[in-house]
């Protein structure tokens, strides 16, 4: 893969794609999605219908659809649009994967900055974070503050790293004005990407990239960082809300309610801590998915040498018991993923010299929407993985109520999620509101 040198940030106080909502789906019918179970069916229901993946996704991965079926559309349909444009964006067009194109999808800069006329020379991938671009006096500044979504929280690896993040957006935002506008164009597109260092000997298995994270006020040489999280947020004619879908590594995290692979080595839990899932944890030893220290942290974050955060993934495919179609929810997103990157895959059997053959080390958590864009995103609306989260980028909201985030004890004491519509309120007829980036893009106001 070409070296990329992209722009990094820490981890910040905003989210893109926050993956938040703190309640669970209320029983009811979608009469939206007539091809798939309503919820509670058990013993006597049907086998949910099949949710089929494409060869031709992976082949033709440029061939994306810009909209999701106006017939009823069934729950898989929009798993599959959330995986086509993964493996879109994923796709290489020149030097780089399409995601990474500046001319289509700038990234957030520095604050101050327009991030739609930037020459890319001082980045920021999230809050004010900015990197160097072959120039000692621009070297990697850390953000003045640092905070996942809606908390004070940064996550370390196994091996004591921070993680990284960067935002991009497409650049159809900047022909509207902040300060007037109400709608997005349908296909408007915004995407958060978590990274985490590794090692040359880790590179074939991540999606990768350079970048001088140093941070010490001079040029350093560049590091390898590893994909971990790819949060993917797309507009389209029918669902102005967008469909929020999330991506992680399989090799992020456990499932909490799960036995662990006793043979698999976590990014973001230890063999300990893993070991005592899906039971109650002993606190003391595994503080899972733990809540945000009261006190403020650092201005200027520990970048390495830190106690590694534990972390374990809580509700699979961010589906909780008595949300709204849960089974089919959950045998949509696992038939897709089985049939892509499972052991016979369409895309694990790829050669390794094709650039999407890399994925089949990934996966998809998840995606959220709305049934009735015409009426708020409120729960009863809600459909997909409610309680959906990315294990790198929401890690304390997934078990949130009322956004008071609690860390995993046991099956015993499961709680809500906080997902998206939560964060990004959407009123119908002004999507803009649903943006947490759209007014900072011209540097005019701070990225905080």
């Amino acid at each position: 893969m070409t070296k990329n040198k992209i722009k990094v940030l820490i981890i910040s106080a905003f989210l893109v794609i926050v993956v938040c909502c703190a309640q669970m789906q209320q029983p009811g019918d979608n009469s939206n999605n007539t091809n798939n179970t309503t919820v509670g069916n058990v013993g006597t229901s049907p086998p949910p219908a099949a949710c089929n993946a494409s060869a031709d996704w992976v082949s033709n991965p440029q061939n994306a659809p810009g909209e999701i079926p106006d017939n009823g559309p069934t729950l898989c349909q929009f798993h599959q649009f959330s995986w086509q444009w993964f493996l879109a964006l994923m796709n290489v067009a020149g030097d780089n994967r399409v995601f990474q194109n500046e001319q289509n999808y700038p990234l957030l800069q520095a604050g101050g900055t327009n991030s739609c006329t930037a020459t890319g020379v001082k980045t920021s991938l999230f809050v004010r974070t900015r990197k160097d671009d072959d120039n000692a006096n621009d070297d990697f500044v850390l953000p003045e503050d640092i905070k996942q979504a809606g908390s004070d929280s940064v996550i370390y690896d196994q091996n004591g790293n921070v993680v990284y993040y960067e935002v991009r957006f497409s650049r159809d935002q900047c022909s509207l004005d902040p300060t007037t506008a109400k709608m997005f164009p349908a296909g408007t597109t915004e995407i958060k990407v978590s990274y985490r260092v590794i090692t040359a000997a880790d590179k074939p298995n991540y999606v990768w990239i350079n970048a001088d994270i140093n941070g010490d006020g001079t040029t350093g040489t560049e590091e390898l960082l590893g994909m971990v999280g790819f949060h993917l947020v797309k507009s389209t004619p029918l669902h102005p809300e967008f469909v929020w879908a999330t991506f992680e590594h399989k090799s992020n995290a456990p499932e909490c309610q799960s036995p662990p692979d006793t043979n698999a080595k976590w990014s973001f839990t230890s063999a300990q801590c893993a070991a005592q899932l899906p039971n109650s944890v002993n606190q003391q030893q595994c503080n899972l998915n733990p809540s945000p220290t009261p006190t403020p942290p650092p201005p200027i974050p520990v970048l390495s040498g830190a106690p590694p955060t534990q972390i374990c993934r809580v509700y699979h495919d961010g589906t909780k018991t008595g949300d709204n179609q849960y089974q089919s929810n959950i045998s949509d997103i696992d038939m897709l993923n089985t049939q892509l990157v499972g052991p016979s895959g369409f895309i694990t059997g790829l050669p390794d010299s094709n650039p999407l053959a890399v994925l089949k080390n990934y996966m998809l958590v998840g995606a959220l929407w709305v049934t009735d864009p015409a009426n708020p995103a409120d729960l009863a609306n809600q459909r997909g993985s409610i309680q959906l989260a990315n294990s790198t980028m929401e890690t304390t909201f997934q078990q949130a109520p009322s956004f008071q985030s609690q860390p995993y004890t046991g099956t015993s004491n499961l709680q809500a999620a906080t997902n998206c519509f939560a964060c990004h309120t959407y009123t119908p007829g002004n999507n803009i509101e649903l943006s947490h980036t759209f007014k900072k893009i011209t540097g005019q106001q701070k990225t905080n």
